[in-house]
């Protein structure tokens, strides 16, 4: 019984690992209380129990655990890191509010992809973790339209009514939703849905449902119309060595032809009528102001917090090394975004030099870029969180130190050996 139970929580807690539409607090509660934020700690209190004492704290250490030994080793770095700028910060109780929020999700994240890769059944579990996500991703987007067309639209205060704060979507212009599912914000919805795809080919890459949940996914990345998001799926698929071996087969090319030749015809038929339409609804001009770096638009908006924050990095000696502390974004960018606690310099790598200092910068590259030395096949999800990181930042996202931690623990490269190139001294010379 205990078995199911905590099985149906790890399940959730990976469908459900960013759902922070669905508040269990109802909104009465001090912070956003989130279904991970319950399932996966459950998971490990379970776990708990369903131990004898003597096997309580005990872990099997296998193969791919040990693999990620130094991804540990550099997280708790960070960690450390980010608690000691804390006291000789700007804002030293906002960074503590905001540190306890970060060790909370990357601790959790990393407790979670050990049930993964303790799980036998590991393509089971993640085609069903997929699948739950999606379904109730599905559900919101649904209920986010039609909230959408009784004219309720999401305030940057998420205030009004449960029903409001829940479903209100986000709006490109005058006449479409920007559809982000059990996520408030569509870049990060674009974000969850890429690594998705990512735990699809990790680890049930020839299940039957992996291609029907490939599909379904595509579509949803488009209509939460997010330029981070969209950039970050296609950096996804732009490295990945077995999405162009399969654009290249004959079955993908006739579809793609054929599908582009439709639409050719299609939009030379009826150009004048989609035309008229799109100026109508201004179409031209709310995609322009979403995706241009024009004065006022949000491209600019990024650009200028990005150099907010090299600026406030390069402040003076201190900052370079220690930062201003850890979450005291919001006091150097009140007039960004006036009272709102969750401003920030929009780049990870810029918030970390800005807040915690050179030495974590390090470390967080480490983080990074050595999966793409050390191990095989992790490139397309590597380079999907940089992309999507250099405009913005998930290292308070659990989805974020969940995969981190499971790139770790994919296989080693093969490098050659250096005896292999040491001539062998018990055979006989070449004559």
């Amino acid at each position: 019984m205990l078995r199911k139970l905590q099985y149906v929580c790890l399940v959730g807690s990976i469908g459900l690992i960013d759902a922070d539409r669905i508040d269990l607090f109802g909104g009465h509660g001090p912070f956003t209380l989130t279904p991970f934020l319950v399932l996966a700690p459950l998971v490990l209190l379970i776990s708990i129990f369903r131990g004898t004492p003597d096997r309580m704290l005990r872990l099997t250490v296998t193969m791919p655990i040990r693999r990620q030994i130094p991804f540990l080793a550099a997280a708790s770095v960070f960690l450390l890191l980010s608690f000691a700028s804390i006291p000789i910060g700007l804002d030293p109780e906002r960074g503590l509010v905001a540190y306890c929020d970060l060790f909370l999700v990357a601790v959790l994240g990393y407790y979670i992809s050990l049930q993964v890769l303790e799980e036998r059944a590991q393509e089971k579990l993640i085609v069903q973790c997929v699948t739950v996500g999606l379904v109730v991703y599905i559900v919101f987007c649904i209920a986010e339209c039609l909230a959408w067309s009784h004219g309720l639209i999401m305030t940057g205060n998420r205030d009004g009514s449960w029903l409001e704060s829940t479903f209100a979507p986000a709006a490109l212009g005058p006449w479409l939703p920007t559809l982000s599912g059990t996520v408030y914000d569509s870049n990060r919805a674009g974000f969850v849905l890429t690594m998705y795809i990512a735990l699809l080919d990790r680890f049930a890459a020839k299940s039957r449902y992996t291609p029907v949940l490939r599909f379904v996914i595509a579509p949803l990345v488009f209509l939460s119309l997010s330029r981070s998001g969209t950039l970050c799926w296609l950096a996804y698929y732009l490295f990945s060595r077995s999405f162009w071996r399969h654009l290249g087969s004959r079955k993908v090319l006739v579809r793609v032809a054929t599908v582009t030749i439709v639409g050719s015809l299609i939009f030379a038929v009826y150009q004048k009528e989609m035309l008229r339409l799109a100026e109508a609804w201004e179409i031209a001009d709310a995609v322009s102001a979403k995706m241009s770096m024009d004065p006022g638009s949000s491209g600019e908006s990024h650009i200028l917090l990005i150099q907010r924050g090299l600026e406030t990095w390069l402040t003076s000696t201190k900052t370079v090394i220690t930062g201003i502390g850890y979450g005291a974004a919001p006091k150097v960018l009140e007039d960004f975004f006036g009272n709102d606690k969750r401003g920030n310099f929009h780049s990870l790598y810029v918030t970390t030099l800005a807040e915690i200092g050179l030495p974590a910068f390090f470390v967080l590259a480490f983080l990074l870029l050595f999966p793409i030395i050390g191990r095989k096949d992790v490139l397309p999800c590597i380079a999907a969180i940089m992309v999507f990181n250099a405009s913005y930042q998930t290292d308070t996202e659990p989805m974020f130190w969940l995969m981190l931690a499971l790139l770790w623990s994919y296989e080693l490269r093969d490098w050659p050996s250096f005896r292999s190139l040491v001539p062998d001294s018990t055979s006989s010379p070449v004559r």
